[in-house]
């Protein structure tokens, strides 16, 4: 039988999505029939079921098999999801616990690289594998970035993407022979159909019916692999969409979506209160008896368990780097900087005291515009909201190289340019920019006649806007990455394609402050302690600077 005909044959046997609007209409919880346990620690296994695009379609169209599988349990149509209402910040919040602000979780930035393993803000992945080491991990997604940028990569878990239907294929296969302690499912279809035909229209409608009967199948093969009893499960979305087939917005059809709540302890056909879409993890989390960490902000809400009210919720403050407030000290003599920097080929070094010069004397500056000095990080820094620095005839070239300097700096709207050597007009064009923007500092490398370019995206630590951030580029040709470092440690780091390994990234004159033609628009920050070498600061290299600034 196909999905879609075994989806009409359900919907035959059922109310379609009456069942879960009428749970939802029901105002306090059951009181059980017997003495349940405790919730916190009553399951052996969470499962989480996400829809992607789903918000409180739910209710809209035939949902058999989630009638089936909520009719006793708790549910709620108004759970608010994050801001922006896109799927990597919504999925990051529901399995990190976190606001978009904490885990910084883009679209681009998962599909590029894994989620740090260190992080201070842990997956529910990372929670029950530090408590649980031998616990069984799996997620299965169509959405291939969950997977490689918002799940930690070195924990263990078993993973598997494909469409919608292979998904379920895998998941079905995997709980013949698996008893997960946590498995997570994402569907993508639905959202495809909302971007293709508009949220809520029959395409969309049709295909989460669709859905609701894959869901049913896990939820088939957990009986069949004698899970039930003991699992908490949940079905959930990151978000909804408009009938015009967009998402990201703060529409109430983007921002509310559902969640049913399944499990021996959960309230009987209640109506879950004030939850928000970090919460799931904690509900996860409790239910397997785990202490959350203090950087998670989720709770679990009223109406889940028969024996949980719901206590205030803890908002985090952003931590704030000892250097942010650092007071002005002088500048130290050369020498220590040259002492500090042996082994390392200088190619310029400009520490800004009232003077745009290289005091190495190993390259011509010069100034365009305004440019005023203040106390900074050490002596005076350099202003480059009017105007801009050009290290004449300065070549980074095939070779490797790293630049560093303390940056400070109330935001901005765009992207001017930090350091570049390109016309920042198109990615494309040779050379390379390192660019500030109002979340993250990237990088760019282009070459035009090959019409190849890479980038880099660094989120932006929480507090850079309340003080001195300490920011370092190191583009290593011999390895093939390029990273970006704050305050000495590691925020960002790729390969360097195949196809620009060996491409010059010189392009245009070296500015600071501008991008290669010196016209791209004034970049708003305060510059400090500015060098480049013509090779590569490591990790020990970072942690001697971090001494020498501190």
């Amino acid at each position: 039988m196909s999905v879609l005909a075994l989806v009409l044959a359900l919907s035959a046997a059922s109310c379609g999505g009456d069942a879960l609007q009428n749970a939802n209409q029901t105002e306090t919880p059951e009181t059980p029939d017997v003495k349940l346990p405790p919730s916190k620690g009553a399951y052996k296994h969470v499962v989480i079921l996400g829809v992607d695009g789903g918000g409180t379609f739910f209710k809209d169209t035939p949902t058999p098999r989630c009638d089936e599988i909520f009719k006793d349990g708790a549910t709620s149509y108004s759970v608010l999801t994050s801001d922006p209402t896109i799927s990597a910040q919504c999925w990051g919040s529901m399995l990190h616990s976190v606001l978009p602000e904490f885990h910084r979780l883009s679209n681009q930035i998962v599909a590029d690289r894994a989620f740090d393993p260190e992080s201070d803000y842990p997956s529910i992945f990372r929670v029950v594998r530090e408590a649980m080491p031998k616990a069984p991990l799996a997620s299965f997604c169509n959405w291939a970035p969950i997977n490689k940028g918002i799940i930690e990569n070195n924990l263990g878990v078993t993973m598997g993407s494909g469409d919608d239907a292979a998904v379920a294929r895998q998941v079905v296969s995997y709980l013949k022979t698996a008893s997960p302690t946590l498995l997570f499912v994402q569907f993508d279809s639905v959202d495809a159909a909302g971007h293709a035909s508009g949220y809520g229209s029959e395409t969309h409608l049709t295909a989460l019916s669709v859905v609701d009967a894959l869901i049913g199948l896990i939820y088939d093969a957990l009986a069949a692999n004698g899970m039930l009893d003991d699992t908490l499960l949940m079905v959930t979305a990151d978000h909804g969409g408009t009938p015009a087939g967009s998402h990201g917005g703060d529409s109430d059809a983007e921002k509310y979506i559902f969640l049913g709540v399944r499990g021996k302890t959960v309230a009987k056909n209640a109506v879950i209160e004030e939850a928000v879409v970090r919460d799931i993890a904690a509900i996860g989390a409790y239910a397997l008896g785990l202490e959350f960490p203090e950087t998670w902000t989720g709770h679990v809400p009223t109406g889940v368990f028969y024996d949980v009210t719901a206590t205030a919720r803890k908002e985090m403050e952003i931590p704030v780097s000892v250097t942010r407030d650092h007071k002005t000290v002088p500048t130290p003599a050369l020498s220590a900087f040259t002492t500090l920097m042996q082994g390392h080929t200088l190619l310029a070094y400009l520490p800004f005291d009232d003077s745009p010069a290289d005091t190495l004397e190993q390259i011509q500056t010069s100034r365009s515009g305004n440019l005023y000095f203040y106390d900074a990080y050490f002596g005076k820094g350099v202003a480059l909201d009017d105007g801009y620095v050009t290290l004449e005839d300065l070549s980074v070239g095939k070779g490797s190289f790293s630049a560093a300097f303390w940056l400070k700096t109330g935001g901005v709207p765009d992207d001017p340019c930090l350091l570049a050597n390109k016309d920042w007009n198109s990615g494309l064009n040779d050379g390379f920019a390192l660019s500030l923007r109002p979340n993250d500092i990237k990088f760019n490398a282009g070459s035009k006649s090959l019409n190849v370019r890479m980038d880099l995206e660094a989120p932006l630590p929480l507090d850079y806007k309340e003080g001195w951030m300490h920011v370092t580029l190191t583009v290593d040709r011999t390895a093939g990455k390029v990273r970006i470092c704050y305050d000495f440690k590691k925020a960002a780091e790729t390969d360097i394609p195949a196809s620009l390994q060996d491409v010059s990234f010189d392009g245009l004159k070296l500015n600071v402050g501008q991008d290669g033609r010196g016209n791209y628009g004034h970049t708003p920050v305060q510059m400090d302690e500015l060098f480049l070498t013509a090779d590569v600061l490591t990790d020990a290299d970072l942690e001697a600077l971090k001494a020498y600034y501190q």
